[in-house]
């Protein structure tokens, strides 16, 4: 078994193309930047969910909605001013206009009446809580909505 094994270097691009340029492209990358920056995945979420909020915040600016209702403010900010849930959900109901009502109930057909039986007005949030002179509170929270 007297075998000589001889190792001889032999350039891998020399001599192709394609080899060729991809070589040069690699040292050219690594001879331009010492360091590749790297973004954490926090970072791209934490973008992602400002972008997300921006948008929906631009599409609401946009639509009729934002016409009828003005700026409301998200539920972020009104479960600062509450202590659970229940009250979250009542505050952002008042502010969208969306509480069950008399005035609403009837634009579905579900009340035979949209009027207040005192001042002869329509009976939506805006009534009760702004303009009734009876101020009837109990039935906005008597466990109908």
């Amino acid at each position: 078994m007297n075998e000589n094994i001889s190792l001889l270097w032999v350039p891998g691009h020399s001599g192709i193309f394609w080899n060729e340029k991809a070589d040069s492209l690699a040292k050219q990358v690594t001879d331009s930047t010492s360091f590749i920056e790297w973004i954490a995945s926090e970072d791209i979420i934490s973008n992602l969910k400002k972008q997300s909020i921006q948008i929906t915040h631009d599409i609401y600016r946009r639509s009729k909605y934002q016409a009828m209702i003005g700026n409301v403010p998200d539920i972020i900010t009104i479960s600062k001013w509450t202590g659970n849930r229940v009250q979250d959900r009542l505050i952002a109901r008042i502010i969208s206009k969306t509480i069950i009502t008399p005035g609403l109930l009837h634009r579905f057909n579900l009340h035979p009446d949209p009027l207040c039986i005192v001042c002869n007005e329509n009976n939506d949030i805006s009534h009760i809580l702004l303009k009734c002179t009876n101020m009837h509170l109990s039935e906005l929270f008597s466990g109908t909505n």
